[in-house]
Parts: structure tokens; C-alpha cells; sequence
């Protein structure tokens, strides 16, 4: 029996169909760019299968024609399928556009996919670094602080710790390797589709660093079951230069930009627990050791310490502040006031506030400051009448500031660090910012304010 011709044609247009299907892999998340120097940035993407993506990229630089150019890279072969593309031979400060080929087929853009280069290596150039702490989309879905942080358009974000919740419960966790595996994944990619985030991952180079919350349960530490699990899952989803050293596990690492240098550090992995009477590390010496090494090599006029948590201020009620794990914060003060190292602020989040605080420990060091930005989406502090309580504000956590009071901003807030000025005029300004877009502090430190005292 002849068969219709058009039964050869359906046929062939169904098995072409399967086959082509089987190639045709999926953007899960992303594009975000992650770490970013002044000649190379990576591109960071998720598939829904093992893929080849290709990164298409033109870029502009003063006055120079526009250059063209490919750069190719697989996801993981398993899931999640994560991977991150290296562009290289940029020139500082280039405006670079690029758009995703994934398996042969283009990917339509579904946000602004352009980014500035860094400034060059050592340069006093002018250049801004926005971070916060604190986001719960399952709580906040919309969040109107990354609408105001784009409208100053960042030259970096900086998230600190708590940037997703996971299930606050110990007994959460009770369950089989591949369903905690599949369901941290979640967070990890559901974070990446909130509204307003989702454009400035993919326009601003951005890294992260852990607290409590995107680790594990709540106030967790290096007795987390699940720790090396969540550790290799973070380093997945987060195309930081480092994570740990080879002798010593976790996420810290340092980059700088320009004259700056930003240490990331890791407050959980190697963390004693809270409640143990024997605690006497937050950081663990490894650790330690590792940010003593780098801070006595920098040559940065400004260093940045970054962590989930505060690392200067005492709360004396509850132990996930650093002055309560024996001497250890207290001696590495000592020892960073003895050698001399100059330029030191720090900056952190967790507390569901933004705050500036200032505190002499020695007379023969400097006044240290911290910037704590947390609340970016967590909860609203509302007044009586449920309507926001813009102007809100309450004393903080047993801080000293010689000046004026500093309290304690309980809006959705971010914060921001202006670099500007040359030479002995080379400043930072210190902001926290409301998701109204309004400052609510501002604090300019001189590269003389962070040098022991003559």
C-alpha cells in the first residue's frame, strides 16, 4: 500500500522536531557578570542542560572604533548546570554590551545586558560600590530598593550575607543528599528572578559572600550537617576570583579595584556554635592567617573588611557578634594596630537596620568605622496605622559614634561607597540609602582618618 506524501512530510517535520528538541537547552538564570577587573569579566549563566554558550560582545572605548568579538564556554555536565565565560583583551573602563547563544540559538534579552570595565590597577579614579544584606523574596517578592540603586547605577554590588532564606529549622535539613541538594539550588536560582535584582545582576558586576541564612538554618555553623554541600553549591552560583585557599576551605577572597581592596570573609563554615562555653573562633585560623597575610601585602589606600555580620560592635546579649568567640577579634585589632596597617573600615549586614558606627579601640590605632546595610527585603517596620514609617527611626545596638547619633534605620535600605579625590585628598564617603532613594547617611572619611594616630 502507497502511503500520502504528506504522511513522509509530517513524519520528517516530527523526527526533525525530537531531534532538534533534544539540542535545544534552556536559559534557567542569568546572565549575571561576575567578577570584573580592568581588562577581563566573566559572564555567569544556568542551563537546563549540559550547553555551549557563546558570549557576543562589541564594546566602546573613548574615542576607538567599536570592537566585536566571541567568547565561548560549557555549563556543567551536572546539574546545576552552571558555567561562566571568561571575556578577555577589554580596556579599562569600556562600556561592554553582550547578548547569549546557548546550543546555537540566540537568547532574546529580558534586561539591559551592558556593564562597565574597572578602573585601571592602582589608579585614584572616581568609582562607586553599592551592597546590602538581607533579601527575602519569599517574604518581599518586589523590592523597591534595587529600583533606586540603578537609578545611581553602580560600578559593583557587593551582596553580604543572608541574600536568600533557606529553611530557618535544623530539622528541615533531616532529608536525603539530592532533595536538600535540589532545594538549595532553588534558592540559590529563585533570588536571581526577583524584580528590579534580576537587572542589575545582569548589568553590574557583582559578588557575594554567606551569613546564617543562605549557609543553612538559622545562627548555623561549622556543625551544619549539610555544610560541604552548601559550600560547593555556593561556589556554583557565585563566580567569585576565589573561594578559600587550598589548605583552608569556605568562600572568602579578596579583588580590588583601582586603589581599593575588598576582603570577603566567611563567618560561617569554620564558625564554633553560638551556644558552645568553649567558643573561640568566628573565622577560624586558616582563615585568620590568610586575611593577616593580605592585609600586610595590600597596597590599597583603602581596605575594605566585608562580612555577614558585625565584626566592631559588642551587642552583649546574643552570640553571633564576633566579640564573643574568646579573644580573637581583639587580637587580630592588636596585631593590625602593631603592624601598622592603615585604610581599614568595615562594612556588614544582618541586623535588618542601616548604621554607621565609629569606635576607638587604641590609642595607638585609628577610629574604626562600620557601615552596617541590611533590610534590603525582609520586612517593612510599619507604624500603628500599617502605613510605612518612612522616617523611623530607633537607637542601636549598644554603638558608639563621637559625633552625632547615628540610629538605627529600619526602612529597605542599601548601601553605598563613593571613592573620589586624588593623592592626600583620596576619600570615601560612607551612605545608607532608602528604598525612597532619599540618604540617610552620609560620612566622608579622609585617607588620613584611617592612619594611626601621631
Amino acid at each position: 500500500m502507497k502511503l500520502p506524501i504528506l504522511y513522509f512530510i509530517f513524519s520528517s517535520i516530527f523526527i526533525v522536531q525530537v531531534s532538534y528538541a533534544q539540542y535545544a537547552a534552556q536559559l534557567l538564570s542569568g546572565p549575571m557578570v561576575g567578577h570584573t577587573t580592568s581588562s577581563e569579566a566573566n559572564i555567569w549563566v544556568e542551563t537546563d542542560m549540559p550547553a555551549e554558550v557563546k558570549v557576543h560582545y562589541w564594546y566602546e572605548s573613548g574615542v576607538q572604533p567599536i570592537v566585536k568579538d566571541v567568547a565561548t564556554g560549557l555549563t556543567d555536565t551536572e546539574a546545576p548546570f552552571t558555567g561562566t565565560i571568561t571575556l578577555d583583551g577589554i580596556p579599562a573602563r569600556a562600556l561592554v554590551h553582550y547578548e547569549l547563544e546557548i546550543n546555537g540559538r540566540a537568547v532574546r534579552p529580558h534586561t539591559v545586558q551592558s556593564f562597565l570595565m574597572m578602573p585601571a590597577p592602582e589608579s585614584s579614579t572616581n568609582f562607586k560600590v553599592a551592597f546590602t544584606s538581607c533579601i527575602n523574596p519569599i517574604r518581599v517578592p518586589v523590592q523597591p530598593v534595587w529600583t533606586q540603586m540603578g537609578v545611581l547605577r553602580p560600578d559593583v554590588l557587593l551582596l553580604i550575607g543572608d541574600n536568600n532564606y533557606m529553611p530557618m529549622w535544623p530539622e528541615a535539613y533531616d532529608a536525603p543528599e539530592s532533595t536538600v541538594s535540589y532545594a538549595l539550588s532553588r534558592y540559590h536560582r529563585y533570588l536571581r528572578d526577583v524584580p528590579g535584582l534580576r537587572s542589575i545582576l545582569s548589568s553590574v558586576p557583582t559578588y557575594a559572600i554567606w551569613d546564617d541564612h543562605d549557609y543553612g538554618p538559622n545562627n548555623s555553623d561549622r556543625t551544619f550537617r549539610w555544610r560541604d554541600l552548601s559550600l560547593s553549591l555556593f561556589k556554583k552560583y557565585w563566580p567569585n576570583p576565589a573561594a578559600g585557599t587550598e589548605t583552608t576551605a569556605g568562600i572568602f577572597f579578596s579583588f580590588k579595584i583601582a586603589d581599593v581592596e575588598f576582603f570577603m570573609l566567611d563567618d560561617r563554615y569554620h564558625r564554633d556554635p553560638n551556644e558552645a562555653p568553649d567558643r573561640k573562633t568566628m573565622l577560624g585560623e586558616g582563615q585568620l592567617s590568610w586575611l593577616r597575610e593580605q592585609l600586610k601585602a595590600s597596597t590599597a589606600t583603602f581596605k575594605v573588611i566585608v562580612n555577614g555580620h558585625t565584626t566592631t560592635i559588642d551587642r552583649g546579649d546574643r552570640g553571633e557578634y564576633w566579640a564573643n568567640f574568646g579573644d580573637e577579634r581583639d587580637e587580630f585589632l592588636k596585631w593590625m594596630f602593631t603592624e601598622g596597617i592603615e585604610g581599614v573600615f568595615f562594612i556588614s549586614g544582618d541586623w535588618h537596620v542601616g548604621s554607621l558606627s565609629r569606635i576607638d579601640f587604641s590609642r595607638e590605632g585609628y577610629p574604626l568605622y562600620e557601615l552596617i546595610s541590611s533590610n534590603a527585603g525582609v520586612s517593612q517596620v510599619e507604624a500603628d496605622n500599617h502605613q510605612y514609617s518612612y522616617n523611623r527611626q530607633t537607637t542601636g545596638h549598644n554603638r558608639r559614634f563621637d559625633g552625632p547619633i547615628i540610629n538605627d534605620i529600619r526602612d529597605y535600605n542599601f548601601g553605598m561607597l563613593e571613592f573620589s579625590g586624588k593623592g592626600e585628598n583620596r576619600s570615601v564617603t560612607l551612605k545608607i540609602i532608602d528604598h525612597h532613594g532619599e540618604v540617610r547617611v552620609a560620612h566622608e572619611l579622609m585617607k588620613n582618618d584611617l592612619s594611626p594616630r601621631q
